[in-house]
């Protein structure tokens, strides 16, 4: 051992020998390769921005996901349009326009779908209502018939006013629109005001239909084309319909928002935070390395050194990535913070020894071979244990991290031969003046008595550290696994909001469950068995979509088509509304009985008079503007109290051609939404309770899955996502630590040894678990990663402190030594690159960094406070056991 350690050392030295020897030759060399990756990263860096590939497409699950997806592309991957008003009319016209305006993009857009604009759906809807309210609808609408009738005919102010007064002459004849002078009122006071709105006829002519007194809500589903290589795929979509919304005025003045959810839009607000948090901590992870590195190294020539190495080496481990792997993922697009945060420590470790021994007053040109000679073998040892940390994810099923563990491991290789030839290169080109770099540790100052006092009082130290590990062994096994992936996202941002307020309504299909099943006899089958499970609202398949009762609802409608007159029959195009020049004599008329009905008692009274007041102060304003601000006046009048009318009565005149349905009759766009283009049929189950809660989740899905095994759906892949990233864990754990363990028997030839240098990182994850408990913190699919790095990083502390006691004496101060402050300073930069993710908007990005700051922080605490004082205690038994007489 002893041989093969000395063969090591003289390896380095002599390595570091010749990269100072051929300083310039180095330099050059890596100027030229640090060109060719840039230029090789240019051109083949891509981001797979793909959520669903940060698992193994081997698991069950996964295989029925991608069939699903499959068989029904235009499912996958959709961008939800949320279109909202208060008025019915204004979110249809909305619907209409914007798919309308979509659809001419097909560059961008593959599918454009809404229910409720499809020319089938606008004839036969009222098919599809029951019974008992369809016919109140009918009867509603029988009853406004000569208005309608007469409106239609007369589509203009005067058409209106000439109604209104008559109504107001027979208000019993006319119930309907003698209670809707209030909302008149209130339209001729936004015209007056110019303020937008439009008066909804749908309320007034049927008004049981429109009780809910809630806004009203349209869908639009997209199917984009994404670009998976750019690191927003989704942008050029969003961006497109963005601006057909602003184009179309779609906007809350013109009492429509547009919102957009699903989850692309989720994932691409998830990215855009991600990017701007990674960026910020990268600024971060970088200011606080250049500050705490001044701090330790005092020369801005070591620094400079050192940060050129440090950056040189991320360059090639991103080319690398590019050309092992091919593109970096969601997870291990993180790896440039990683890379800062642990590859410094290279750096540090011979920067310090060098500072030290220049303190010696070893020749300036010797002392940085010297150094690799005496730190060298640490640091190898260091990337041999952190790589496997990071290689033990490589045969689970999370092959995000798997991807980040070949990077970062190849990454902590790339560091160290960076950190052994770049380095004392360019410290041979800048010599900085040894006088000012050099490091005396001849006598204690603060921060030595501060290291050493954990030793000096080991009693006390181990009966506290002994305390605090039985209290975390009992309250870390509570920590919580939280699998929902929407908790990681900024509840703030426009589509996760959006969602949580659909979420809350069962009645929308959020987080649905779906099963494929051969053909329609299976498929009404499993509708009816998954429709009688207690925890299901409603489970639907093609057939559904076949109206009931067809003879009974189509009497009433061919009833209603009677009634309402010839003028309905034929459908056809939208009227349009009319500006007459008698409007204004027919204001005038309106006025006068307004203020004859006013002057009676009552309600009716009451509002006569409020719409007489409000028309008074409109026809003051309009003889005040004079000419063509006269008319604007009218122009607005007419499209607040009329704007909505046109479209109401061609949509009533489409839907009285409803004709009877059968399964051939459905569109196309629909029908490819239940039925694959190889005749197999989809289930779609939706949950009677809303799925906010993982509890929730986990019975629906058991529930569902008794029944339909293969059934798949967001539900599902929240849980089976985070039940395979636990395993994963689980599994690279075992894996880590069997690997670590077996290098530290190698390396260190001693159980006894081993086990010490496991002992603070074990101490750590156990109080890192447990902290979490305490302020209620759950691990999820971002802070998950941090357990890894914690594993993989904190080895190496107690690593060092266990090869410092092997090589002391008894009594010795294990951390005076420059490599000692090296591994402190080393800690202190990881835990602050890291910890800099904390203050990151992404609610996962900050949970991230808060866990790897809380968890390696705890395991150099550990490792300078717990294991000094065990070493000593050790150390001393053993001196008294030697004194002992044979």
């Amino acid at each position: 051992m002893t041989t093969a350690r000395q063969a090591c050392e003289g390896a380095l030295r002599n390595w570091v020998q010749a990269s100072q020897d051929h300083a310039r030759v180095v330099l050059l060399l890596a100027v030229a390769l640090a060109v060719v990756c840039a230029i090789y990263v240019q051109g083949h860096f891509s981001v797979d921005t793909n959520s669903e590939n940060l698992i193994s497409e081997k698991l069950p699950w996964r295989r029925a996901v991608m069939e699903l997806d499959q068989l029904f592309p235009v499912l996958s991957n959709t961008l939800v349009v949320v279109i909202e008003s208060h008025t019915s009319e204004l979110a249809d016209e909305a619907q209409r326009q914007l798919v309308a305006a979509l659809s001419t993009r097909k560059d961008v857009i593959n599918d454009v779908f809404a229910l409720e604009t499809q020319p089938f759906f606008r004839r036969n809807g009222l098919l599809y209502l029951e019974p008992q309210r369809l016919q109140a609808l009918a009867d509603d609408l029988t009853r406004a018939q000569p208005f309608l009738g007469a409106l239609r005919a007369d589509l203009s102010l005067h058409g209106l006013f000439t109604l209104l007064s008559r109504a107001l002459e027979r208000p019993k004849d006319a119930p309907q629109i003698a209670a809707a002078l209030p909302k008149i009122a209130e339209a001729v006071a936004a015209a007056r005001e110019q303020r937008f709105y439009r008066l909804s006829w749908s309320e007034l002519t049927a008004p049981a239909a429109n009780a809910s007194g809630h806004s009203e809500i349209r869908f639009i589903e997209l199917a984009p084309n994404l670009d998976y290589a750019s690191v927003r795929p989704a942008h050029e979509v969003i961006t497109t319909v963005r601006a057909s919304v602003a184009q179309l005025q779609l906007t809350p003045n013109h009492d429509v928002t547009v919102r957009l959810t699903g989850s692309i839009a989720m994932e691409d607000e998830e990215l855009l935070s991600t990017a701007r948090g990674a960026g910020l901590a990268l600024l971060g992870a970088l200011g606080a390395v250049i500050v705490l590195l001044y701090l330790t190294l005092r020369s801005f020539a070591l620094v400079a050194a050192t940060l050129v190495t440090v950056l040189f080496g991320l360059l090639v481990t991103v080319t690398f990535a590019s050309l092992a792997i091919g593109h970096l993922n969601l997870i291990s697009l993180a790896v440039g913070v990683l890379y800062i945060g642990l590859g410094i420590n290279y750096a540090l470790y011979l920067c310090m020894e060098y500072r030290e021994l220049l303190g010696h007053e070893v020749a300036q040109r010797d002392a940085m071979p010297l150094a690799a000679c005496l730190v060298g073998a640490f640091m190898l040892v260091c990337v041999a244990t952190t790589s496997a940390g990071f290689l033990a994810f490589v045969p689970t099923s999370f092959t995000a991290i798997a991807d980040l563990g070949v990077i970062t491991a190849f990454g902590m290789v790339a560091a160290v031969v960076s950190t052994l030839t770049l380095l004392p290169a360019l410290l041979t080109m800048w010599r900085p003046r040894a006088d000012k770099v050099q490091l005396v540790l001849t006598q204690e100052d603060l921060l030595s008595r501060l290291l050493n006092w954990p030793a000096g009082h080991g009693r006390v130290v181990l009966t506290g550290g002994a305390l605090a590990l039985v209290v975390g062994l009992l309250i870390a096994p509570r920590v919580i696994f939280d699998p929902d992936p929407l908790n990681l996202r900024d509840p703030r941002s426009e589509s996760v909001a959006t969602f949580r307020r659909l979420q809350s309504n069962p009645e929308i299909p959020t987080m649905t469950l779906s099963a494929l099943t051969p053909n329609a006899q299976a498929a009404q089958s499993l509708v009816q068995k998954t429709q009688a499970l207690p925890l299901v609202l409603r489970a639907m398949s093609i057939n559904e979509f076949i109206p009931q009762q067809q003879p009974e609802k189509l009497a009433i409608i061919d009833d209603l088509a009677l009634v309402l007159g010839p003028q309905f029959e034929s459908g056809g195009e939208q009227p349009a509304i009319v500006a007459r020049e008698d409007d204004r004599e027919s204001l005038a008329s309106l006025m006068k009985q307004l203020d004859r009905v006013g002057q009676q008692s009552g309600a009716a009274g009451a509002n006569a008079a409020a719409l007489s007041s409000e028309l008074q102060r409109f026809q003051e304003q309009m003889d005040a503007a004079g000419g063509t601000g006269s008319e604007r006046l009218l122009q607005s009048l007419r499209e607040t109290l009329l704007g909505t009318l046109p479209a109401r009565l061609a949509a009533l005149a489409d839907s009285l051609q409803a004709e009877p349905v059968q399964l051939a009759d459905l569109p196309r766009p629909l029908f490819v939404r239940w039925v694959s283009a190889n005749g197999t049929y989809r289930v779609e189950i939706w949950p009677r309770e809303v799925l906010d809660r993982t509890e929730r989740m986990q019975q629906f899905v058991d529930q569902v899955r008794e029944v339909a095994p293969t059934a798949v759906g967001p539900a599902l892949i929240s849980l089976e996502s985070g039940h395979a990233v636990v395993a994963a864990f689980r599994m690279a754990f075992l894996y880590s630590f069997i690997a670590i363990s077996i290098l530290l028997l190698l390396l260190l030839r001693n159980v006894v040894d081993a086990l010490l240098a496991l002992l603070p990182l074990a101490v750590a994850m156990i109080l890192t678990l447990a902290l979490m408990v305490i302020f209620d913190m759950k691990l999820n699919f971002a802070n998950v990663i941090a357990l890894p790095l914690i594993l993989g990083v904190g080895i190496d502390y107690g690593v060092y402190i266990v090869q410092r006691g092997r090589a002391s004496d008894v009594g010795t101060r294990i951390f005076q030594s420059g490599a000692a402050r090296a591994v402190l300073s080393g800690g202190l930069i990881t835990v602050a690159s890291f910890g800099n993710l904390m203050w990151s908007s992404h609610p996962g990005t900050a949970s991230l960094g808060l866990v790897l700051a809380l968890g390696l922080g705890l395991a150099l605490f550990c490792a300078l406070v717990f294991l000094p004082s065990i070493i000593l205690l050790r150390q001393r038994r053993r001196a008294l056991h030697a004194q002992r007489p044979a």
